[in-house]
């Protein structure tokens, strides 16, 4: 348009009909503040607009809300007697309708005399624009002929308004379908979270030899992923649909589909094939690798993008979310400190989503500290920053003050949800206050409506158990309203190997292996609970159905951070090139405590098992061998700060109680965080408190 208008600029005498084309160039190329000028030039160069030019002005008013300037032109065309044709008048009633007129409209709609389909279109769309769909289904209702475009129309209409039984209705009914028939009914199901028919809607679709587009594709693929376990050829056939189409933004919803159901390396294939890489491939990649536990990839995914050569891709709010999500899964401080430094550095703004972000990682990383002070210097707390904050605590064992945090959620008229609640239930199970958790139990349902979820449960039962109450805890499962699942029956047969309940943890044992009979952990639980009492017959029985199904414990899984470097142990590891060097350094460690009182747990130490189950021996456990790790590299150090060590499973008894002894000979805070909390070890104390 800017050459156009350059050569137009040159003509001496320019006609009507030239001056009509640059008024439709400016109008088709949405340039309408361009299209305005050009009309009021027009009109005091003398010229006299006619039936070709008053669409074009129209549709200017129309998209730029004038209605003020619409009105003159009516009002003009109507005092010089014009002869109007239909395109006018339907110009008239798009203006009209989309500057929110709908009564001028349906005036001007009764004064034409033959209107066409698009002049009934053009009100039908007018009313659901402004949410009268009644008088829009009564127009459909009278209309003396409708076309695919008047029914498309009515069926998104229902869709989108979620009345999909009579949108369902209408597509069935309609005469002809075309694409956006289905593509609006799929995405009805879709957005209304109808995805099975969703699918068999796109199913039927296919049969019918419509091939997809786009829109469909976008539409299907949003229920797939919603879709707990999807068919596998469903998946397949959009994937491939998918492929053929080639967007950007169809590519990057097939990778987050393939994300959210768990295929992350199938996601990483589609990323791969995105030849043109925007910020929202990037960040469901990123965020794909956070959301399935793969956090070190995350990282690694982020600082590629940063070294993008082809187009510098900066960073936004949502990157940096997934970024400290991967650094509070691996507990690295020193990256989650970089994290936030990048943030501050390149401007991101800093509101409540990134701060509860931060105040998250800070306490899984074991800086409680700094959780406090963000969470203490944000001026505006929305309820995910209190909720943040009250789990933090929790987690640490600051069950006091995580109650405290709530008393001051309520007093700043804060209204707590479902999550506070998961929060605070946790709190009281780390902190030992059963009463207070069955009180909160109460409160959230009375006060709040909040209606528990299988996590608020799950944590009632994990109070109760944690608190000895082994009876209670299985009365409150076996009443629960939602069926029990294999966290809520785990967290009772953890607290039988607790308190050494061999008859309930071989209920419980039965139940969990009905749920999952291929999960490896309930099989060691039962066993740890046997061995805690001596049977080892049982245990080697029970060992022996793992080795039948083929199954094998996780291994423990140490980590600990020195230099901003990560190191990691396994159970029984020897591939450190140092393992010899930690291992003579514990076994120094244990002589020193012994004295000290310390008497290895050999109710935890699997003895009598075979070789296969010798990594469980007490001495190596991966959590010792990231201490005996930290200590050797840091006990000369003048300044000794705490040793910070993350381990993937829970921690054992024996490990527990040599931590409390370690921490007193070195005069050193040791900081675990294990997969349930966090035990702060120090003066030969845990902050646990014996509730882990």
């Amino acid at each position: 348009m800017d050459y156009a208008t350059r050569v137009f600029n040159y003509l001496l005498e320019p006609d009507l009909i030239l001056c009509n084309s640059m008024l439709k160039g400016y109008t088709q190329n949405n340039m309408f503040r361009k299209a305005l000028f050009f009309y009021l030039q027009f009109l005091q160069n003398g010229f006299a607009p006619d039936n070709y030019t008053f669409p074009y002005i129209l549709k200017t008013c129309a998209a730029m809300t004038i209605c003020r300037l619409g009105q003159q032109i009516h009002a003009s065309l109507i005092k010089n007697g014009s002869v109007f044709d239909v395109y006018v008048f339907n110009s008239l009633l798009d203006m009209y309708c989309k500057c929110g007129q709908s009564e001028f409209a349906m005036k001007v709609f009764e004064g034409i005399s033959e209107p066409t389909s698009t002049s009934w279109n053009i009100m039908i769309c007018g009313f659901i624009s402004s949410g009268d769909l009644m008088s829009a289904q009564k127009l459909f209702d009278v209309m003396p002929y409708r076309d695919v475009s008047s029914w498309n129309t009515m069926l998104s209409a229902y869709a989108k308004c979620g009345e999909l039984d009579n949108a369902k209705k209408l597509f069935y009914e309609m005469p002809v379908r075309n694409l956006v028939s289905w593509n609006a009914l799929i995405a009805g199901f879709s957005q209304n979270e109808r995805f099975d028919e969703a699918l068999s809607t796109f199913s039927k679709m296919l049969k019918a030899g419509i091939r997809p587009d786009k829109t469909t594709i976008l539409s299907v693929v949003s229920a797939v992923s919603a879709i707990s376990s999807p068919d596998d050829d469903v998946v397949e056939q959009v994937v491939g649909f998918a492929r053929t189409i080639s967007s950007v933004s169809v590519l990057t919803a097939v990778l987050d589909m393939y994300a959210k159901l768990g295929r992350i390396d199938d996601a990483r294939v589609i990323f791969d094939e995105i030849s043109e890489k925007d910020l929202v491939s990037w960040n469901a990649m990123i965020l794909g690798y956070s959301q399935n536990q793969r956090p070190e990839e995350a990282i690694q995914l982020f600082r590629d993008m940063q070294s993008e050569s082809r187009v510098k891709i900066k960073a936004d709010k949502l990157t940096m979310v997934s970024l400290i999500s991967s650094c509070s899964q691996l507990g690295a401080l020193a990256l989650g400190e970089w994290v936030h430094a990048y943030i501050e550095k390149n401007g991101i703004e800093f509101d409540e989503y990134l701060a509860a972000a931060l105040v998250d990682m800070y306490a899984k990383c074991g800086d409680l500290d700094r959780s406090r002070r963000i969470f203490q210097e944000m001026p505006r707390k929305d309820v995910a920053m209190w909720n943040s904050m009250i789990n933090a605590l929790a987690i640490h064992g600051e069950g006091k003050e995580s109650l405290e945090i709530f008393s001051q959620m309520e007093k700043n008229s804060v209204t707590p949800n479902d999550i506070t609640f998961i929060g605070l239930l946790n709190a009281c199970s780390h902190g030992g206050f059963a009463e207070k958790g069955l009180e909160l139990f109460s409160l959230m349902q009375s006060q709040y409506q909040i209606v528990p979820r299988i996590e608020h449960y799950g944590c009632v039962v994990d109070l109760l158990s944690r608190a000895g109450r082994l009876t209670d805890a299985y009365d409150f499962a076996k009443k629960m309203p939602i069926k029990p699942d294999k966290v809520i029956w785990g967290a009772l047969l953890s607290s039988c190997r607790s308190h050494q309940n061999v008859e309930l943890a071989e209920e419980v044992a039965r139940k969990l292996t009905e749920l999952d009979p291929s999960h490896d952990g309930n099989y060691v639980l039962l066993s740890n609970v046997y061995a805690s009492v001596g049977k080892w017959r049982d245990v080697k029985k029970v060992r022996d159905q793992m080795k039948a199904q083929n199954l094998q414990k996780a291994p423990g899984c140490s980590a600990v951070e020195l230099d901003g470097v990560l190191h990691e142990f396994t159970a029984g590891d020897k591939t450190h090139p140092r393992f010899e060097e930690i291992y003579k350094a514990w076994d120094e460690i244990v002589k020193r405590i012994k004295p000290m009182g310390y008497e290895p747990d050999t109710g935890f130490s699997l003895k009598n098992l075979d070789a296969e189950d010798k990594e469980e021996a007490l001495n190596r456990h991966s959590e010792k061998l990231a201490l005996t790790f930290a200590l050797i590299n840091t006990g000369n150090s003048q300044h000794k700060p705490a040793i910070k060590i993350v381990k993937n499973l829970r921690i054992c008894g024996d490990c527990h109680t040599a931590m409390e002894f370690v921490s007193k000979l070195e005069g050193r805070e040791i900081i675990v965080r294990d997969r349930n909390r966090f035990h702060h070890f120090k003066a030969g104390l845990c902050s646990c408190g014996g509730y882990w």
